[in-house]
């Protein structure tokens, strides 16, 4: 089963919640449901935890499970957005997110190191927990939209579902901003990227331009 962009989105609102919360660990089984406009439950699908981490980065990496069997070939990486000072407590972790996202007005986010060793550590899962498998998805919001985008083209991810990116233009390779996406990864990103931004509820491109243009 190809997962959706609705599956991605379902996945992505529960993102925080199943970060924060210690009692999901690697190997569970969990339910995760998708609402329709007036909150009511369209849809429940399975899937097993590959692996996960809670700090300044907060991203679970999970497989559907399909009639029992869980499949590795689907596994998708969700990286949930920036944890805001006050909104989000006052810790280290929410700290450090805010400045990032103050960072990434002029440039990647320093979250780009997160996501990527995120990457490394889930493909590693695959192989030794499971003999194998593929991240064929990725998904980051707001602030680590860009930063998903870099590494998912670094590994050339088949399709990457992003929403409401923050900093998407500055986070583009420039002098200044060498870490940023480059024109290599920005033409994959173009053929297999979809951003969705809830202001205008439009498709766009990494670096902001509507895919009618």
């Amino acid at each position: 089963m190809a997962l959706t962009h609705q599956d991605i989105q379902a996945i992505q609102n529960v993102t925080k919640n199943l970060c924060s919360d210690e009692t999901v660990i690697k190997g569970d089984n969990i339910p995760v449901e998708t609402l329709n406009s007036n909150g009511k439950i369209v849809e429940s699908n399975e899937y097993e935890v590959i692996d996960k981490i809670n700090g300044t980065t907060q991203a679970i990496a999970v497989a559907p499970v399909i009639d029992g069997k869980t499949d590795y070939s689907q596994t998708a990486i969700v990286v949930a957005g920036t944890q805001l000072i006050g909104k989000e407590g006052f810790g280290e972790e929410a700290w450090n997110s805010t400045k990032n996202v103050i960072e990434a007005r002029s440039g990647l986010t320093p979250q780009v190191d997160d996501i990527s060793d995120f990457y490394d550590s889930t493909a590693a899962k695959l192989e030794k927990d499971h003999g194998g498998g593929s991240i064929s998805n990725m998904s980051g919001f707001s602030q680590s939209g860009p930063a998903v985008a870099k590494v998912a083209a670094q590994h050339q991810v088949p399709k990457i579902t992003n929403f409401m990116d923050w900093g998407a233009s500055s986070s583009l390779y420039s002098k200044d901003n060498p870490k940023g996406i480059t024109a290599e990864e920005k033409t994959w990103l173009d053929k297999h990227a979809t951003i969705y931004m809830d202001s205008t509820r439009d498709v766009t491109y990494l670096d902001g331009k509507s895919h009618g243009d």
